[in-house]
């Protein structure tokens, strides 16, 4: 049996995979969950958000996004710190972690119950990830001739796509003040939650093997003794 430290290795990939994962189950299980229970109609298709306003599809959408904010959080740290052509700590702060906290915050906050928090952070997460989208297929152009990874290509045509069904989204909502019943906005939404998923999915083959978290498990014993140390040292 080893003693003192351990280190376990956790390969960074796999937070994009469950990022990417538990958004998409979420936001189905919700939208079936209110669906079975009469909570919203088979078509037009409902706003993802309307499949979260009641029990019980409430608790699963709430539980489940506030756990993917918190993955998208370590998965723009993961990519800001890799690296890569694309990574970027300004764009990060200024468009990566808004746009976790603008996911968290539409998670906890009923589209019902407190409508303009719940919007305002849908709105950071639309906005945000479509722009940091951007701007990282945007850096990754001059890799796009000189090299054979696919996903460089598919990450640019991703980035438009989700960048296309926000804003026409926001147009729709806002400057056209269309009904959400008609159909279009919901679909635009799905369509930008979707490819902005899938998005975050390519990271997984992107990043491969050659990235990691690193977690350090310390010995019970060895923890007590450092501290009983650290206590004699702050007596004498």
């Amino acid at each position: 049996m080893n003693r003192g430290s351990d280190r376990d290795w956790f390969h960074s990939k796999n937070i994009a995979l469950l990022q990417c994962i538990i958004v998409l189950t979420t936001v189905v299980s919700s939208w079936a969950i209110a669906l079975a229970k009469g909570h919203v109609q088979w078509w037009p298709i409902p706003m993802i958000s309307h499949c979260g306003v009641y029990a019980p599809e409430k608790y699963v959408f709430s539980i489940g996004l506030v756990s993917a904010a918190f993955l998208m959080f370590l998965f723009i740290w993961i990519v800001e710190t890799a690296g890569k052509i694309y990574s970027s700590r300004f764009t990060a702060w200024l468009l990566g972690f808004p746009c976790s906290i603008g996911l968290m915050v539409l998670a906890v906050c009923n589209c019902e119950e407190e409508p303009t928090l719940h919007y305002i952070g849908a709105i950071a997460y639309f906005v945000c990830f479509a722009l940091w989208c951007l701007c990282c297929s945007f850096k990754e152009i001059g890799l796009e001739r000189a090299s054979v990874d696919k996903w460089v290509r598919i990450r640019k045509v991703l980035s438009v796509l989700i960048t296309f069904f926000t804003f026409f989204m926001l147009y729709l909502f806002l400057v056209v003040k269309e009904k959400v019943n008609k159909g279009r906005i919901p679909v635009c939404e799905w369509s930008a939650c979707f490819c902005a998923e899938l998005y975050v999915g390519t990271f997984y083959f992107d990043l491969g093997d050659d990235y990691y978290i690193e977690q350090v498990k310390v010995d019970p014993e060895e923890r007590k003794a450092a501290k009983k140390l650290a206590a004699m040292e702050e007596a004498f």
